[in-house]
């Protein structure tokens, strides 16, 4: 909490502390002497000392240490009654040494020092409550600002286990080309170069705009046809009001790249379907493609490294407004993924 907010706090309180006893003093008007009024400013001052000494020093050494609870019990009641003892020495000597005359106020009686013990009671008792919520609250805040310091950080090592499974793909691919002597080669170099530059830099902010998500993954399957040679293997729809809307980097490609590498290849085309849809605040994206025959000791793609962090990166992101749904058939394999917040 900020030390602004913790002034006012104490402000406020002792705005009140103070009025109250004011009021209660002005409804005997008739009886209201220069005395009484000198009396009710050094009881509320001795009140405010109160306060702070168990605040600043009894709450500090006590409460720290649960274990002890009966020494700290203990503790507390004693400075209670030495704080009404010192309260009811200090009325009898203002009284004497100034002359105020106040026997007939009824402060000697059991009654008033009966009210005394109460009222210091209830003093120590907010400054216990005062210090413990501040306290609470400042806990609370900084174990808020840790969880948000380890969840980036959780983020960031998501990232970087999904950027080098994307390139460690893409150089394959265009390792292939290469090795083929292809002509396109170079075409896919240019479409690398635009991923690294989007990975390098587009990557580190929390949200881009989805057009250039897109883009991104548009380079993705450029370069991945010209590895097929077939682009009608590939059929990517994008629809809705994309360019409002901003999603966070590298989000959407490890469900391509799971059609990629877990689809069947020689299928009637298109082989892999992706749809993508914007309207308002809800994003919906569909991969579907052709299944391979799943081969007993080998990764599935439901339980890869790229779907385990995608996974994650939604609960991070998105928690609890994104819907996640994988649907397995004989033939077919969808990934739906619907975010709405």
């Amino acid at each position: 909490m900020r030390r602004s907010s913790v002034i006012l706090i104490h402000l406020a309180f002792w705005a009140i502390s103070f009025i109250v006893p004011s009021i209660l003093v002005l409804t005997y008007k008739s009886q209201i002497t220069g005395s009484l009024v000198f009396f009710q400013i050094v009881t509320q001052l001795y009140y405010a000392i109160v306060f702070y000494f168990i605040y600043l020093f009894i709450v500090p050494a006590t409460l720290g240490s649960s274990k002890k609870m009966t020494r700290n019990i203990v503790i507390f009641i004693a400075s209670v009654l030495f704080l009404w003892f010192i309260k009811i020495g200090k009325t009898i000597v203002i009284d004497h040494r100034f002359g105020l005359g106040l026997e007939k106020y009824n402060i000697y009686s059991s009654a008033y020092y009966l009210s005394d013990f109460i009222n210091i009671v209830i003093y120590t008792l907010f400054a216990i409550f005062i210090n413990i919520s501040i306290k609470w609250y400042n806990e609370r805040r900084q174990n808020a600002e840790m969880l948000l310091q380890e969840h980036r950080m959780e983020l960031e090592l998501l990232k970087t286990q999904l950027n080098p499974h994307f390139f460690f793909n893409t150089l394959n691919n265009i390792y292939s080309l290469v090795y083929k002597k292809s002509d396109e080669a170079p075409a896919a170099l240019m479409k690398l170069a635009d991923i690294m530059r989007y990975m390098l830099y587009d990557s580190k902010a929390e949200k881009v705009p989805l057009g250039k998500e897109l883009e991104h993954l548009r380079n993705y399957l450029e370069l991945e046809k010209l590895r097929l040679r077939d682009p009608e293997f590939v059929s990517f729809i994008a629809e809705g009001e994309t360019s409002g809307y901003t999603i966070p980097p590298m989000l959407l490609l490890s469900f391509v790249e799971n059609a990629f590498k877990h689809g069947k290849k020689r299928v009637p085309n298109p082989g892999i379907e992706i749809r993508l849809s914007a309207k308002g605040k809800r994003l919906r994206f569909t991969v579907t493609n052709f299944t391979l025959e799943k081969i007993p000791g080998t990764e599935s793609s439901e339980n890869g490294i790229g779907m385990q962090n995608t996974r994650r990166r939604l609960e991070l992101l998105y928690p609890g407004c994104h819907d996640l749904r994988i649907n397995r058939t004989s033939s077919k394999y969808t990934v739906s993924l619907e975010i709405n917040c």
